[in-house]
């Protein structure tokens, strides 16, 4: 069943592909300069000249036909496990592209495992035309949970989502200011290494949804239904399913400096036998650089969202402002809180961070945040980072309390200037836990470095290491060598060592949404080495996103878990796996174990690059930076690090 599937994607999509290769093209034509004369290259020691190296690297380019890509991997390696003994594992992925001049964009994404009867395929339409003004957008496999634009927005309070396997299609027109959703599949997890594939969880899920703007008012709703759901891949009790019906209704109204949003959800399940409901009404106003906001909110106990836990049991307000100038920005937010089972249970929970820019060489930030309401707990930092001679240096202290356990730490870190194609940050903290089960003293370090070994071998990774006073150790490492063998074909090694616990902090803010169970094994290892091929033709003067007469470059990013918002991937922060992200909203990728991901052949100009938040690990997301913008220059790889931060400001 397995190779029968793949056999199919790849005899579906190679005559497509076969026999070309992807280059970028020459820019527009412009006014003749006058004539100069003919430079000839002298043959020095028997050096090839630059044109026949260049020959010899480029491989014929079919010009024929659509704009196309295609990447083939084998994926061989071996398992993570919870001791030092691995399994082996595998698979094959393939990624391709054609851009269609009236059937939109088609894209595919297909993971099969090796190991288990896993498959994670993803086949997407985008931009498709109709009549009337309307734009499709349909996916087919494995999508996330859709939503109408509006619920998408930045909100005090999460809706969650999920992924599932089946079908989902947006219509869209801005003409009508219109859009339709409906989605149906089976609810599961992507999860699996070194493929990722889908585990299938019990139950089905269909959703519908809507949105409609009149003059400056905007109104959404969403319902989702979901039958014999269950979080457990084999439930063995009634009360381990449950079937639930979920509504979301929304409305919105925008003036030339302000807005007002107000939300509703209403949840029946199986589980509670009843119906929960949570309301929330938000609004916000600008005032030159300036940004504030309130709002109010009561969300009922044991609060869900097709079968998945969010904030509840709660009523309130806050407040907020965020403050921009040249030299310095802040972030402030306040919120009063009341259990609605707990009446006499009340609290606060306030945030607040600062920075400013001294100079062009230095920048000061500090912040913290504290709760006071279903259990204490505080977090406050300080900051400076220094541009040199050396690179960027940075110096952080910072300390947590929460529970019975309290931590210090000092972290130095230095991101070292290096020659074009080379990257080494360094980071080492010390500090001290002490409470209840406390280690004592903690000291640790950590290295990420991009590292080229040759013309076509580039080494990259990271590792980071931190032993405490009661004589534990944690380590962690994930490395990978690159070989680009032609214009085609590259292999790529990876290796991943994780040695002891590491303690997970937890979210101080009693309205974000319950953060994942991050689990490391003990004492694991894998490796495993990728075989690629990549291949694309048609149209040269058509790259992606492009129109013709345009040449094209690349786009190469990361994704990272941005844990003290400085904006800069820093040593010990780690890239976000898994992660969709849609360049100009028409084509889409998923990061890699790193949070690396490529858009091989992208239009010169200014590009938009947006995280789906959906995708993303809970709590965090996107933030106020939904949208990252980035310059693509003609035959030249454009670099960007796109940050996402924890929800509610700590």
């Amino acid at each position: 069943m397995r190779w029968a599937a793949l056999a199919a994607i790849v005899t579906a999509l190679a005559p497509a592909f076969a026999q070309v290769r992807l280059v970028a093209a020459k820019p527009a034509a412009e006014s003749a300069p006058p004539p100069e004369p003919e430079y000839v290259d002298r043959v020095i020691e028997g050096l090839a000249t630059q044109e026949a190296e260049a020959e010899a690297k480029e491989a014929p380019y079919d010009a024929a036909g659509w704009p196309r890509f295609l990447r083939l991997e084998t994926r061989l390696g071996t398992q993570p496990s919870g001791s030092l003994s691995t399994s082996r594992a595998g698979g094959f992925t393939a990624t391709g592209v054609v851009v269609t001049p009236n059937h939109g964009t088609l894209s595919i994404d297909a993971n099969l495992a090796l190991e288990e009867d896993r498959t994670a395929i993803t086949v997407r339409q985008r931009g498709l035309p109709m009549e009337g003004g309307w734009v499709v957008n349909n996916e087919l496999g494995v999508t996330p949970s859709l939503a109408p634009l509006l619920m998408r927005q930045p909100s005090r309070v999460y809706v969650p989502s999920r992924y599932a396997r089946g079908a989902a299609t947006e219509w869209l027109n801005p003409a009508l200011q219109t859009q339709l959703i409906a989605a149906a599949g089976e609810p599961g997890l992507l999860q699996g290494f070194p493929v990722s594939g889908f585990l299938t969880l019990p139950g089905t899920l269909a959703t519908l949804g809507a949105q409609k703007s009149i003059g400056p008012f905007t109104g959404a709703f969403r319902f989702e239904r979901g039958d014999g759901l269950s979080l457990f891949r084999n439930p063995t009790r009634p009360e381990d399913s449950s079937d639930t019906r979920s509504a979301h209704v929304a409305v919105r109204a925008t003036g030339d400096a302000h807005t007002i949003q107000a939300n509703a959800v209403e949840t029946r399940s199986t589980e509670t036998d009843d119906t929960r409901r949570g309301m929330w009404v938000e609004g916000e106003w600008k005032r030159g650089t300036s940004l504030y906001g309130w709002g109010v909110f009561r969300l009922d106990p044991k609060l869900s969202w097709s079968g998945q836990g969010m904030a509840s049991d709660s009523e309130g307000v806050y407040a907020r402002g965020s403050w921009r100038t040249r030299q310095w920005s802040a972030d402030a937010n306040v919120d009063a809180l009341r259990s609605i089972s707990r009446p006499d249970e009340s609290g606060v929970y306030v945030s607040a961070t600062g920075r400013w820019r001294y100079s062009r060489s230095l920048n000061l930030g500090a912040g913290g945040s504290y709760r006071d309401y279903s259990g204490s707990g505080g977090s406050v930092f300080a900051d400076a980072r220094f541009q040199n001679e050396w690179g960027s240096s940075g110096a952080r202290i910072d300390g947590t309390s929460g529970g019975s356990i309290r931590v210090r730490r000092v972290v130095l870190d230095h991101a070292w200037n290096l020659p074009q194609g080379w990257a080494l940050n360094t980071s080492l903290g010390f500090g001290r836990e002490s409470g209840e089960n406390a280690a004592g003293s903690i000291r640790g370090g950590a290295v990420s470095f991009s590292a080229p070994l040759g013309n076509e071998i580039t080494m990259l990774g990271n590792a980071s290491t931190e032993r405490r006073g009661d004589g534990s150790r944690s380590t962690s490492a994930n490395v990978s060598l690159l070989w680009r063998v032609d214009a085609n074909w590259s292999l790529e090694g990876n290796y991943i060592y994780s040695n002891g616990r590491q303690r997970q902090s937890q979210s101080l803010d009693p309205l974000a949404p319950p953060p994942d169970t991050l689990f490391l094994p003990a004492d694991s290892r894998s490796y495993f080495l990728v075989l690629r091929y990549e291949e694309g033709a048609g149209t040269g003067s058509v790259p992606l996103g492009g129109a013709p007469g345009t040449g094209g470059g690349s786009i190469e990013g990361v994704v990272f878990l941005d844990a003290n918002r400085t904006g800069t991937q820093e040593a010990g922060e780690a890239g976000a796996a898994g992660v969709t992200v849609y360049l100009d909203g028409r084509f889409a990728t998923r990061t890699d174990a790193l949070g690396r991901f490529e858009f091989p052949f992208v239009a010169a100009g200014t590009r938009v690059i947006r995280v789906l938040d959906e995708t993303l690990p809970l709590p965090w997301e996107s933030g106020e930076r939904r949208d990252t913008s980035i310059e693509v220059v003609v035959r030249e790889a454009s670099r960007v690090a796109i940050p996402v931060v924890k929800r509610g400001g700590e």
